[in-house]
């Protein structure tokens, strides 16, 4: 199955909330036969991959004429897999994905009890896959003619604004007051399952300094130079000590 556009994404970055979002608004805009719920979105909005449950085989809607597919994808870049697809990127901050993921792995899903030092140097869990990530998609981006950058303090403070400019990427005449209503009634939903958000800059409450530099410093090392330029034009931060050269 072919999707109409990707949301990329590392995981703990806010593509969950985007995919919320869009499921919401398309639900009710196209007037599908689905309650949006953590079990149901991928009907709405699937992973892209054909296996498992979340993946394509879970989208109900093939047919439906002018409802896009859009499909969630947290895989790096490879040609193979997404060359060719219109993309949305969400990105957030290393610091903040870290300090996301530690609770999520520590809290919500326990898989790892050690301390955040080390969980940063995990090469699974860590900070490592994400350094990754965004150096494998950073090029294509940067050349990519069909791509909407979002950065998840954009998300985050004006998720109107956010969802408004994915749908209008993709082809969607947004409804103001529908997108309004969308907002609304996903946040409700989001707070009474119990499904954890951060702050932009939420890092600083939770992040020792050593914990902050070494993260700098594996950043500074791990990075290529597209991914910086990248991140920096989305207004994501990379350095939160900038130094002279």
């Amino acid at each position: 199955m072919y999707a109409d556009a990707l949301l990329a994404s590392h995981p703990r970055s806010g593509g969950r909330w985007l995919r919320y979002l869009l499921a919401h608004y398309l639900a009710a805009h196209h007037r599908l036969d689905v309650e949006v719920t953590p079990q149901t979105v991928f009907a709405v909005v699937p992973d892209h991959h054909e296996e498992g449950p979340r993946g394509y085989r879970a989208f109900q809607f093939r047919g439906r004429r002018n409802l896009p597919l859009a499909a969630v994808c947290h895989q790096p870049y490879s040609w193979e897999l997404h060359r060719g697809y219109p993309v949305v990127y969400l990105a957030r901050n290393a610091y903040d994905v870290i300090v996301s993921a530690y609770v999520y792995y520590t809290q919500e899903k326990p898989e790892y009890s050690g301390s955040m030092r080390d969980f940063i140097r995990h090469p699974r869990l860590g900070l490592g896959p994400w350094i990754e990530y965004v150096n494998s998609w950073a090029p294509a981006l940067l050349t990519h003619r069909d791509a909407v950058l979002l950065s998840y303090r954009d998300l985050n403070a004006d998720p109107e604004a956010a969802l408004t400019r994915v749908l209008g990427f993709l082809n969607q005449a947004p409804d103001p007051a529908l997108v309004q209503a969308t907002v609304r009634t996903a946040g409700e939903l989001r707070s009474a399952r119990g499904i954890r958000t951060g702050q932009e800059g939420n890092f600083w409450d939770h992040l020792q300094p050593d914990e902050i530099f070494d993260i700098q410093e594996r950043l500074d090392r791990g990075l290529s130079k597209h991914a910086v330029h990248l991140l920096q034009s989305m207004g994501v931060e990379v350095d939160p000590f900038p130094r002279d050269d």
